[in-house]
């Protein structure tokens, strides 16, 4: 007796073997990661940027002043550059001369050098890039950099405190020394040109001086005498200026006596200056 198979049972199986042989025909599920082009590339073109900047460890020195900085950008994540700083606030800082006007005490000449500006050569590298979505999808693109660099800075010593009744606030010159420098920043990139800048920067530098106007301790010692006695010292080693202590015999003495006093016990201690820039860059 042959079975009759029901049209609803057929269905079924007709279903069953359809699914079948389409999961055997289907290849293995499969994960793909997309990883998306930047839009834009640093790489080949200039970068030009602008930096207002603040020391922030402020014990015995005060700096604030502005930078500016010109970068070639070799690879996306790799550029050489050049930047100069100007100090136009370089001074000592309340402390020190608190420390000097009520107990004739002040810091060592190392830890008080103070500079006015500085130029610099070197490389920055960003090995970080990365994006966020804000403002409801609107993407920020940011990049974490590092960089080092190697130059010369000029620098003075402050001579007398504000409050000083003879002198007011008097500087002497302390002339050149090696600098370097190393960072660690934050670029947000507003468009492709326009990149906004946060920065942490040490300058490092020695603390060692052996002249403060072209002179010696020993010429020092003999300005102030002269200058007491209302003469022209003699007898001075080439390059001592005696007119940059002052322009009055009261002024350059009291100057030549600071500058002795800073010279008497040279300080060979290496300075480290923090300072926090922010600025933009425009890349062409």
């Amino acid at each position: 007796m042959n079975a009759l198979v029901s049209p609803r049972l057929l269905a079924v199986l007709l279903c069953c073997a359809a699914a079948a042989r389409a999961q055997q025909a289907d290849p293995p599920v499969q994960s793909i990661h997309v990883l998306e082009k930047r839009p834009f590339t640093e790489a080949g073109r200039w970068e030009l940027s602008f930096f207002g900047n603040a020391q922030i460890n402020p014990k015995f020195t005060v700096h604030a002043g502005i930078s500016a900085e010109l970068a070639y950008h070799l690879r996306e994540n790799l550029a050489v550059q050049l930047g100069v700083s100007w100090f136009p606030l370089s001074r000592d800082s309340t402390l020190s001369e608190e420390l000097i006007t009520k107990t004739s005490e002040a810091p060592q000449t190392g830890e008080a050098l103070l500079l006015q500006g500085a130029a610099l050569a070197g490389l920055e590298l960003m090995p970080i890039y990365g994006k966020l979505n804000v403002f409801d999808g609107k993407i920020l693109r940011l990049g974490v950099y590092v960089n080092a660099g190697l130059g010369a800075a000029k620098t003075q010593l402050q001579l007398r405190p504000s409050g000083d009744q003879i002198t007011g606030r008097s500087f002497g010159d302390a002339g050149y020394t090696p600098i370097g420098s190393l960072g660690i920043g934050l670029r947000a990139y507003v468009s492709e040109r326009f990149t906004v800048r946060l920065e942490i920067r040490d300058l490092v530098y020695s603390g060692y001086i052996s002249k403060i106007n072209g002179c010696t301790h020993d010429d020092t010692l003999k300005i102030e005498a002269a200058e007491n006695a209302k003469t022209t010292a003699t007898g001075l080693s080439g390059g001592c200026s005696e007119s940059a202590f002052g322009s009055t015999h009261d002024v350059a003495s009291a100057n030549a006596a600071s500058a002795a006093d800073l010279l008497k016990l040279p300080s060979a201690e290496v300075i480290n200056n923090l300072a926090f820039q922010g600025g933009v860059s425009w890349l062409f």
